[in-house]
């Protein structure tokens, strides 16, 4: 049998030309059959691989290579001999060829048959590329294997690198060769036309085709190339795992997880922290002390006024005041300074430092019964957040430094004294602000120096720009300068004396000449000026340069506006209709002059800057001019000279000139967007910090404690929820065991007595849990509640036999109630508890993709009430639980959606990282439990990273840790974040198991470690411990270290055994000795030797009545407390009482005696005056949120007094109401001089008489592309049109009216932007505002296309998964009506990138980018490409490029990423180009690009002034149907080749030769939206029915 079949996976023999060919190298064709096959079958053994092996160590490895795959193939070729057991016969051979016109002797066939391997390049993956990466990627031929050649020997000095592309040139010739003449196959012209039209080109046979030389190389090629994680995972999935680079190197780091980032842990875009040596911590100190907290101000730093500690609040209104202690001021700056060492050069966390390092920032004092805390916890945070800024400033000065230092070893002479002794050391140290202008003063007067020293370091273009010339730089360093020293004033002369309180100017020296007068010699013929004016002009501009550039100055100048300035809020146009008394913006609608300093710890400025971005206000922070005044007087007695005369007082002049110029057209300004900024930042730090509080107060309590059950212990939980109470929604029970695992899930259709109750009462006696919660969505949980109880209340009957007392035994009712209230007494210890829970984490919980991979079974209410149990359990897990989702959780109403998430993020983590420090993890049952597991990341020292990696490596050493020393010994932590972490996991043993061998060692369980008593303290607990036993050194020294701790913990009595010890002053007198400070550490020592482990959290928290309606209704007390007014719906009217529904489904009864006032008729039944469903109009007057009801009356005196809606922010005292009376009197005279006038009439469909707000909101609920025409402010021959654009964006279009008959007629020629012309409002419409629709509903159809909202993740995550790609998109402008934003980003940086935006400004029927107008979005993309391409070669050739950066970039004739990873052509071929046919309506070969600066007639509609455009609402101006593009008459496409039918849901037009416009088979097409159909019709009979819409 022959052997030349195509692989081994049972493929057909390869076919050669001619088949009576063979190659010498093969087995002879008469072969015997009957003989291959018993040699297939194993009855000739001949293994020659056997033989070679041994010839390998003596050969070369290229000899080695060749000769084992050789082997390869003869193993290959035997095994598909084995499996050929289907062969054709010789006849059917015979036949075939004669069929085929061919001779000769034939061959056995092996069948066709799919192989199993992997599908060959070229296969189904293609359908999913691009084809530009197809063109790129097919180096091999895809019938290049169909033909077998010999095995060629590499020629003399071939590598096999080289033989490999030889023989791929090779192939690709004969293929070619083979498509020219497809005789040379053994098939004529004719048989090779019919195997083509079967089976085409043979492509979609490689699979079953490819030779054996193509697998093998292929084979080996693959094997070459290392398998990559994007192969396996998706590149969320990779980012979820942590399985980057970068996650890498972070856990591998012997440093804090969260020290190695600036942003949290939690984010899903990591960014690293800054590896570079930190500062000196003194230098650090000296800078932050003074910043940390209101309290250490006052208490060590002397700052603030007497009294302004502690700050009263409404929970203490009378704080008692505290001492100032400046006698520690020193010693408080040397314990800022040991913290920031301990953070940021020791890498050691803030929990630790305060659990365990605490000692270290305190004094002790009267021999130890007090002592001084310097530092709390929360100032230790914020000591961090300074030390990394800090950092950051410090950075910034090293590299100015470092840049001064190489121009003075370029230029050895030159001094600069202010730059090496005020900015550097001083100025440059106060903020990050001040070190960026220190870097820009440098650039600023040795521009030359810098671009020299960079030319001679060769710095890549690409990677970093140089420094370019600055405007004027030449001017500077002409004669004009001598002008400039007459002025007498040296800039950092005058700087260092503004800046120093009791600094002596020192008066500079008056010319002999004026101003005037000396300006006159650098001007005139031969100079660079033409008038000595102008020269003085320029001589003025640059010392006011100076100035502003100066980082002394421009420092104080923020330190005075922040001090000194005022904020005044201003409604625009549309605020003022739409800021009313219920919004929540009008407590600031009239803001005026309210002191910067009082928006310090208040999120009232975030609010404003929303109302800002929403168009509704106008934020102006100023200075009051007498404040400048002084400023700036400041600086004109340093800069005056001392002389009275007249040139003296003309120069005075104009240095007061200069001086005033540069406070108030330089330094405040800047400085007020610098505060502008710093506000925001500070609000939503506030804001932060009190969800990190709120979330504090939730997590940081014990689990549900039951009657009977001791503190810390996890109970059993039922969890019960309704949903939302929907008609399908039934009862969903979950049961958790103390080990959190469930034990029991079901439903029932309810718990009433005829429905369910039997049910849930025996899963209750069956599952005995400790208590039973309840969690909803709404108001039916409440019914719920009430089924419950009684169920409940059942079984504790039946239980306890005890039989309730029976109303018709008590003479009296009053009687009764109190023997069923002492009845209630004795039965509640045998009640199971009932109680409502928080669900924030379980709503969370119940739709997130985790839950649905937990518990799969589960439907969604199971999920909710499974996450209600765990909260029970343990509510600190439950938030650990969340990861990044936490941010998504309200815990500060109305403000917390201000605060960007990353920000947030970072503070919620600190408040988890809080709390399970202050608890501490059990590690053994950490790792073996999954959700345990997600606790271990917020432990001091960790992160998910090294969490996962902990939990692996501890899983690798066997699972279990005996002790902590293992964390240390097995090489699982490194030493500093063992010291972090080591004291927070704790290891369980049971007390009675330990065998202590002092010989053992490290392989044993050590008893301190079911504490929290960190290793490095042992030596103090084992100390202690032999105290309090009276043992010596000697009498422990053939004993285990810990043999008293052990004796110690398993005494009943330790508690007042180590009460005896005196802690204080074993402490004082380790203070005085130098030992430091252990008072607190010895005293968490005895505390965990008494009770280990001890959880001495509060209990938990139960939520009140009021926070359970909030959770079932969403209704607060401000929203239907006392005295508010509400709307109630009857449900049930009876004699004496009315029951109805609020909105949010709570209860609401009115008496018979609150219907009517007493001078009214009295009522005598509610159900002749109420029906059912009827909707009334009440006030509250009592609230019962327990029974989730309230009471209300529906008297006319009562609803006089009712107020209708309380704001949500306390009113602010700076509201001035003057302004408010003042606006409100304008606005209503202009609305009576509206009312005098005559009003505007214009008979179209689409007019109607508001204002750009009420057109906006009429249009809300609209389509998009909906029109309102309107009146304009702007005088009565003007229209405003409005659109919508998108959702919330809609675009305002002032209209023109020209040649107008008379005031009130509407103009013949109505033009748009000053180029674009329209007869009437309906040519308006269809082409001005439908084409500009057209082209929005283009964009959005590109694949580039993304959300506002999502496209900036989008791009980061893309660029993210594909590292050394960059990508761009398209989504709407929302801050820019009429503009598309094209944004892209670079190849992925460390921080994630820099997203730059390019506006697109939509044309009617184009897009305009720069000064390129094209009509596509194919075409877009090219004139970006070329823009951009051109913009970096600018910027390469040292011109100046804003916003880019280096890196591979979207360029034409580069790849351009597009979703999914595959990639667009190089560059798109234009309409008209390449053979492609132009679209009906276009211009061939238009770019927009050296073209006019207006769109042609067939992009836009543009009408030529003076010209009416024809068929106006059917195509643009000037437009010519293309020849059989619907006929004569028939609708033509416009704006680029799309229709404003067929954009807009109407009929497509008909194609060549397609019925006309009525015949049959054709609808009419749709008018377009905004126009009244009447009016369509009507236009399109008077057309002569040609033309659509």
């Amino acid at each position: 049998m022959s052997d030349h079949s195509a692989s081994s996976e049972g493929e057909g023999d390869v076919i050669r030309p001619y088949g009576e060919d063979h190659d010498s190298s093969e087995e002879s064709e008469d072969e015997d059959p009957a003989e291959a096959r018993r040699i297939a079958e194993g009855f000739i053994v001949r293994d020659e691989d056997e033989d070679d092996e041994g010839d390998d160590a003596a050969e070369d490895p290229e000899e080695r290579r060749r000769r084992r795959k050789e082997r390869r193939r003869r193993r290959r070729r035997r095994e598909r001999e084995a499996r050929a057991d289907e062969a054709l016969s010789d006849d059917d051979l015979e036949l075939m060829n004669e069929n085929r016109g061919l001779a000769g002797p034939s061959r056995p066939l092996k069948r066709l048959r799919r192989r199993s391997g992997s599908p060959a390049e070229g296969g189904l993956q293609d359908m999913f590329k691009d084809d530009e990466e197809r063109l790129e990627g097919d180096d091999e031929d895809d019938l290049a294997d169909f033909i077998e050649e010999d095995e060629e020997e590499a020629a003399d000095g071939e590598t096999e690198q080289e033989r490999r592309e030889r023989r791929r040139e090779e192939k690709i010739r004969r293929r070619e060769a083979a498509k020219a003449r497809p005789e040379l196959a053994g098939v004529d012209r004719q048989s090779w036309d019919e195997i083509y039209a079967v089976f085409g080109d043979g492509g979609d046979y490689d699979w079953a085709l490819e030779g054996e030389d193509g697998q093998l190389e292929d084979e080996e090629e693959e094997a070459k190339k290392e398998l990559r994680l994007e192969d396996v995972f998706d590149p969320s999935e990779i980012i979820d795992r942590h399985l980057q680079d970068e996650d890498k190197a972070i856990a591998q780091a012997d440093r804090p997880e969260r020290h190695q980032l600036v942003n949290s842990t939690l984010s899903s875009n990591p960014v690293l922290a800054p590896d570079t040596l930190y500062p000196p911590p003194d230098l650090a100190a000296g800078w932050a002390y003074s910043r940390i907290s209101t309290r250490t101000q006052y208490l060590f730093c002397g700052m603030h006024h007497d009294g302004a500690y502690p700050e009263t609040t409404p929970e203490d209104p009378y704080p008692v005041p505290v001492m100032r202690r400046p006698d520690l001021a020193q010693h408080f700056i040397s314990v800022v300074s040991t913290a920031l060492n301990k953070m940021f050069v020791q890498h050691l966390e803030v929990p630790y430092l305060w659990h365990y390092k605490r000692d270290d920032f305190s004094v002790l004092e009267n021999e130890g019964k007090t002592s001084v805390q310097f530092l709390e916890r929360d100032e230790l945070w914020t000591l961090y957040n300074l030390g990394i800024r800090f950092r950051a400033i410090w950075d910034r000065c090293q590299s100015v430094t470092a840049l001064w230092g190489k121009i003075s070893a370029r230029r050895p002479d030159v001094q600069d004294d202010y730059l090496t002794q005020t900015l550097l050391p001083s100025v440059c140290n106060m903020s990050i602000e001040a070190a960026a202008e220190g870097a820009d003063w440098l650039q600023f007067h040795y521009a030359d120096d810098l671009r020299a020293i960079k030319e001679d370091e060769g710095t890549d273009e690409g990677a970093k720009k140089l420094p370019e010339r600055a405007l004027g730089e030449e001017t500077r360093t002409g004669p004009i300068m001598q002008l400039v020293k007459a002025f007498g004033v040296s800039v950092p002369l005058v700087a260092v004396t503004f800046n120093d309180l009791h600094g002596q100017p020192t008066p500079p020296h008056d010319p002999e000449k004026k101003p005037e007068e000396l300006a006159e010699e650098f001007g005139g013929q031969g100079t660079f000026y033409r008038t000595g004016e102008e020269a003085l002009r320029a001589a003025s501009h640059i010392l006011t340069t100076e100035f502003a550039k100066d980082p002394t100055i421009r420092q104080q100048a923020r330190d005075f506006v922040e001090a000194c300035g005022v904020v005044t809020v201003t409604p625009t146009e549309r605020g003022m209709t739409v800021i009313d008394a219920y919004h929540a913006y009008f407590t600031f609608k009239f803001l005026t002059n309210k002191p910067i300093e009082l928006f310090k710890d208040t999120p009232q400025f975030l609010h404003m800057l929303a109302a800002e971005a929403e168009g509704l206000i106008k934020i102006d922070i100023t200075v009051p001019d007498e404040r400048i005044g002084e400023f700036a007087g400041t600086l004109v007695r340093c800069c005056k000279s001392e002389g009275i005369d007249e040139i003296a007082m003309a120069w005075n002049a104009l240095r007061e000139e200069i001086c005033q110029d540069v406070v108030r057209n330089h330094y405040v300004p800047a400085a007020i967007r610098w505060v502008k900024e710093h506000m925001r930042s500070q609000a939503e730090e506030f804001v932060a910090e009190r969800c990190r509080m709120e979330l504090e107060f939730r997590v940081n309590v014990r689990p549900y404690t039951a009657p009977g059950m001791l503190p810390g212990d996890t109970p059993s939980v039922l969890a019960l929820t309704v949903g939302k109470g929907a008609v399908t929604d039934a009862v969903m029970a979950v049961m958790l065991d103390e080990d959190g695992n469930v034990r029991a899930q079901t439903k029932f259709d309810n718990l009433k007595a005829d429905g369910g109750r039997g049910e849930f009462i025996e899963l209750v006696e069956k599952r005995k849990p400790n208590v039973v919660v309840l969690g909803g969505m709404s108001i039916f949980t409440a019914k719920l509640k009430e089924d419950a109880a009684a169920s409940l209340r059942e079984l504790a009957l039946r239980q306890t036999g005890m039989q309730p007392p029976v109303s018709d035994a008590f003479a009296h009712h009053e009687d009764y109630v109190a023997a069923l209230a002492d009845f209630d007494a004795q039965l509640a210890p045998s009640l199971i508890p009932l109680i409502f829970v928080n669900d924030a984490t379980a709503r969370q919980y119940m739709s997130s993709r985790e839950a649905e991979k937990e518990f799969p079974n589960l439907p969604v209410n199971g999920r909710y009430a499974l996450g209600l149990a765990r909260y029970t359990q343990n509510p600190l897990n439950a938030y650990c639980r969340l990861g990044q989702q936490i941010a998504t959780v309200l815990f500060v109403e109305h403000h917390q959606k201000l605060v960007p998430e990353e920000r947030l993020l970072i503070h919620l983590e600190r408040g988890l990282v809080n709390g399970v420090c202050a608890t501490g993890i059990e590690i053994n049952s950490c790792i073996s439990d999954a959700y345990q597991r997600t606790m271990l990341p917020f432990v001091a020292g960790l992160g998910p990273r090294k969490a996962d990696v902990l939990v692996n490596s501890i899983v690798k050493a066997g699972g279990q840790l005996t002790n902590r020393a293992q964390l240390s010994d097995l090489g699982i932590l490194g030493p500093t974040i063992f010291e972090n972490v080591a004291g927070f996991l704790t290891i369980g043993n049971d007390l009675n198991e330990f065998q202590l061998d002092k010989s053992a060692g490290n392989d044993q369980p050590e008893p301190l470690d079911m504490t929290r008593i960190h290793p490095a303290d042992y030596e103090f607990a084992q100390k202690m411990c032999q105290d309090v036993f009276d043992l010596d050194v000697e009498d422990v020294a053939d004993e285990h270290k810990s043999a008293s701790v052990l004796q110690l913990m398993q005494d009943e009595d330790r508690a007042q055994r180590l009460g005896e010890l005196i802690l204080d002053d074993f402490a004082f007198n380790l203070q005085r000795q130098g030992e430091g400070n252990k008072r607190h550490t010895l005293g968490e020592i005895v505390n965990e030797l008494i009770s280990w482990r001890a959880d001495r959290r509060p209990g938990f928290y139960i939520p009140s009545d009021w926070e359970v309606v909030t959770m079932l209704t969403g209704e607060t007390e401000r929203t239907i407390g006392r005295g508010l007014r509400v709307m109630a719906t009857v449900s049930k009217a009876l004699q004496g009482r009315v029951f109805c529904t609020l909105e949010s489904g709570l209860e609401a009864v009115l008496e018979r005696e609150y219907v009517a006032d007493d001078d009214q008729p009295p009522v005598e039944s509610c159900d002749t005056v109420f029906r059912q469903r009827q909707a009334i109009a009440a006030l509250v007057i009592m609230t019962e949120p327990a029974r989730f009801m309230v009471r209300i009356s529906t008297r006319p005196s009562d609803l006089r007094q009712a107020v209708p809606f309380l704001q949500p922010f306390r009113e602010d005292p700076y509201n001035s109401e003057e302004r408010r009376w003042a606006a409100e009197d304008e606005a209503a005279a202009k609305k009576r001089r509206q009312a005098g006038k005559v009003k505007r009439v214009v008979n179209h469909p689409n007019w109607h008489v508001m204002n750009s707000g009420q057109a906006e909101q009429f249009l809300a609920s609209q389509y998009r592309g909906d029109v309102v025409i309107r009146p304009s402010s702007k005088g009565p021959d003007h229209l405003a049109v409005t659109w919508k654009v998108d959702e919330d964006v809609y675009q305002h279009i002032d209209v023109l009216e020209q040649n107008k008959p008379s005031e009130y007629a509407l103009g013949t020629r109505l033009l748009v932007g000053g180029k674009f012309a329209y007869s009437d409002l309906d040519d308006l419409i269809v082409n001005h505002v439908k084409a500009l629709a057209s082209k929005f509903d283009e964009i959005q159809l590109h694949e580039k296309y993304r959300p506002e909202h999502e496209l900036e993740s989008y791009l980061k995550n893309y660029v993210q998964a594909h590292p050394g790609r960059s990508t761009y998109g398209f989504t709407v402008d929302s801050d820019r009506p009429g503009y598309i934003k094209l944004c892209f980003l670079n190849k992925a940086a460390k921080d994630g990138g820099v997203i730059s935006t390019w506006p697109v400004k939509v044309l009617p029927g184009a897009y305009q980018l720069g000064n390129a107008e094209v009509p596509g979005v194919t075409e877009l993309c090219n004139a970006f490409k070329t823009q951009y391409s051109s913009r970096l070669a600018e910027q390469g050739s040292g011109g100046k490029t804003p916003g880019i950066r280096a890196g591979r970039t979207p360029m034409v004739g580069s790849r351009t990423p597009a979703p999914g990873g595959g990639r667009t052509p190089a560059r798109t071929p234009m309409y008209g180009a390449g053979g492609r046919t132009p679209l009906p309506g276009s211009t061939p070969q238009y770019a927009g690009q050296g073209g006019p600066s207006r769109p042609p007639a067939g992009y836009g509609g543009y009408t030529p002034h003076g010209v009416t455009p024809q068929g106006a609402y059917g195509r643009p101006g000037g437009f010519t149907p293309a020849p059989g593009a619907g006929g004569p008459g028939g609708p033509g496409p416009a704006h680029g080749g799309f229709t404003p039918q067929h954009a807009y849901g109407g009929p497509p037009p008909p194609g060549p030769g397609g019925p006309p416009y009525g015949a049959p088979g054709f609808a009419p097409p749709r008018p377009p939206m905004g126009m009244n159909p009447e009016r369509a019709a009507m236009i399109g009979r008077q057309n002569g029915g040609g033309g659509g819409y």
